[in-house]
């Protein structure tokens, strides 16, 4: 996506077009952004960094599914800085996502989501325009379905990590169970 650092003549239709040019990012600002498994793994490769350089851990919220660490029953969030996502640069006109590339799926799908298997705008959408869903359906759609298919595996991993692995280990250690499941499952 063009932005207005790469484009200063970017016209108003291209903005009407694609509305996060524009943006002043509430999204990026407002919620905690957490992540998966395959979030983790693909920021780890695209950032060349471990993931503790750029997770934060909060209190989870769901013990079922909270992981099971040393440091306490925790989910996987983004660090924040200065109020908002990590990867979040701002100047004046500009605000953009860093780690477009590969930025975690909940961020991909922003502002949308399935209910009863069609395509909608989030309830507590944050965009300060309405998007074409028509145009957007089909792409959206299927990167919803992997979206969902990989919770549904970091949902498995934890609760195998807390089944079969936890015993006092810090968090560090479910990073590298978790990272080697991941790689594993994209090799088979």
């Amino acid at each position: 996506m063009k932005t207005l650092e790469d484009d200063p003549n970017l016209g108003h239709n291209e903005t009407e077009k694609f509305p996060c040019v524009s943006c002043h990012t509430d999204c990026c600002k407002e919620y905690v952004i957490f992540v998966n498994a395959h979030d983790v793994y693909r920021l780890s490769m695209g950032l060349g960094l471990a993931p503790e350089n750029f997770l934060e851990i909060y209190g989870a919220k769901d013990y079922s599914l909270g992981i099971k660490v040393k440091e306490g029953l925790i989910d996987l969030a983004l660090k924040q800085k200065n109020g908002g996502c990590e990867f979040l640069e701002e100047t004046k006109d500009v605000f953009r996502c860093t780690v477009n590339d590969f930025k975690p799926g909940v961020c991909k799908a922003y502002p949308f989501e399935m209910k009863n298997g069609k395509l909608s705008q989030m309830s507590t959408l944050m965009c300060p325009v309405d998007w074409d869903l028509a145009e957007f359906e089909k792409m959206m759609v299927m990167h919803l379905k992997k979206d969902e298919s990989e919770w549904i595996f970091y949902n498995e991993l934890v609760k195998e990590w807390n089944a079969k692995h936890w015993r006092q280990k810090p968090l560090s250690a479910f990073l590298k169970f978790m990272l080697d499941k991941v790689e594993s499952s994209l090799i088979s």
